[in-house]
């Protein structure tokens, strides 16, 4: 790794860790996620196709920087983040006129999606903490994520316990699971589709319920070392 690279990942470990000791609640992990966590999920996209792309709490954009990498020249990126802390990194640090950061909650994702003239997202990527946030806040940001979601998306939704799973199956025809060990802490992964069918025919790398491969695979992410992904501002 070289020094530019070292001291970047150095500056988003240290604002992860400031932020888990005055949020423990709102992050899962005083580190963020790992190469192999952020690979395993990225798997399930089909870049080919991935024109729109909501991201929710994106936290120093470890997710996010590797979803740039590989999304189309023109495909749109709209990552939504509660924390002030992390909007100001994410938009000091990433330059790229198809990201789009907002200062707000998943739960608004329709209206950040029309305040850039856009109905539907191809793809939803998820760590915020479902279990611990209250159940008005949770049944409000499913229940949108499955009104913008367009019928052949897949909403990508990544936690550390199983917790989640009633959830999603009240909201999502289809919700095939996974399982990520390299990681702190090791994370369960749900693949969320309106329709079963097209969980086979569009997903991604073959879940515990047997989801297809993707048509279009990407280089995988870079050893950057790394570690969980929060639950809140999942970085």
């Amino acid at each position: 790794m070289s020094q530019p690279q070292r001291s970047s990942r150095s500056e988003q470990i240290l604002l992860f860790g400031r932020n888990f000791l005055k949020h423990p609640k709102m992050l899962g992990s005083l580190i963020p996620s790992s190469r192999f966590l952020v690979n395993h999920v990225l798997a399930e996209v089909d870049w080919d196709r991935a024109r729109v792309f909501l991201e929710y709490g994106p936290g120093v954009g470890t997710f996010t920087r590797e979803i740039l990498r590989r999304m189309r020249p023109d495909a749109v990126l709209i990552a939504l983040e509660t924390n002030s802390d992390f909007v100001r990194f994410l938009k000091g640090k990433l330059r790229d006129d198809r990201l789009h950061v907002i200062h707000g909650s998943a739960a608004d994702a329709d209206a950040a999606l029309a305040r850039l003239q856009l109905n539907r997202a191809d793809y939803v990527l998820s760590g915020i903490p479902y279990t611990t946030m209250p159940p008005e806040l949770r049944s409000a940001i499913l229940r949108t994520t499955h009104s913008v979601l367009d019928p052949n998306g897949a909403f990508l939704v990544y936690q550390f316990t199983r917790t989640v799973l009633p959830y999603l199956r009240q909201v999502f025809e289809s919700v095939h699971q996974d399982f990520e060990p390299l990681n702190v802490m090791p994370a369960r992964l749900f693949y969320c589709r309106h329709h079963v069918e097209r969980a086979s025919e569009n997903g991604g790398r073959g879940g515990t319920n047997g989801s297809a491969r993707p048509k279009s695979r990407q280089p995988a992410a870079p050893d950057l070392t790394g570690s969980a992904r929060s639950a809140r501002s999942s970085g």
